[in-house]
């Protein structure tokens, strides 16, 4: 009995934050918590602001106004702040080209707002391509993995190069001069 009586009481405990947030007071229903509200959401985009689809993709000219390359990417931090830019050079129609990252102090994006999508930089393309290339988490991985194979293939390979289970076939014999195949 006293099992049945709990349920009741024990539902209504829980419910009563429910109860107090549906509670249609005249202060929930202000003027005032409308700009809240409308701070959650970003309406529309500022004149100091540029998107991203507007920075890749865009040329790079050095100091002295010389194309360098495109804006490959963008590098961002845990805080959402920009680090740098990656920046695509040399190469022809984007083969035979390397990435290299400069930091966001030594980019000036201010160009990229217009129409012209211009980076600007302070690093020439010559600079540029005496870089070491920039490699990306997910190409260093790709390398420590292909190295850690390529270790333990070593490893299992006996001696001689030949994998067990595998005949080794000898090389062939030159023909003997005095044979003919032809007969």
């Amino acid at each position: 009995m006293l099992r049945y009586l709990l349920v009741p009481a024990g539902f209504l405990v829980a419910s009563l934050p429910v109860l107090a947030q549906t509670d249609q007071s005249p202060s929930a229903a202000s003027p005032t918590a409308q700009p809240a509200q409308q701070q959650a959401v970003i309406t529309k985009q500022d004149d100091s602001q540029v998107r991203v689809y507007r920075l890749v993709g865009s040329k790079v000219v050095g100091p002295d106004g010389q194309d360098v390359g495109k804006v490959d990417d963008l590098l961002l931090d845990r805080d959402q702040k920009l680090v740098g830019v990656i920046v695509s050079v040399g190469g022809f129609l984007g083969v035979g080209s390397k990435s290299v990252a400069l930091p966001a102090n030594r980019v000036d994006i201010s160009q990229a707002y217009g129409d012209q999508r211009v980076v600007k930089i302070d690093a020439t393309k010559e600079e540029l391509n005496a870089a070491p290339a920039f490699k990306t988490r997910e190409a260093m991985k790709a390398e420590a993995d292909e190295q850690a194979a390529r270790a333990k293939s070593m490893q299992t390979m006996p001696p001689g190069g030949v994998a067990p289970g595998i005949p080794r076939i000898p090389p062939a014999a030159p023909p003997s001069p005095g044979s003919s195949s032809t007969q």
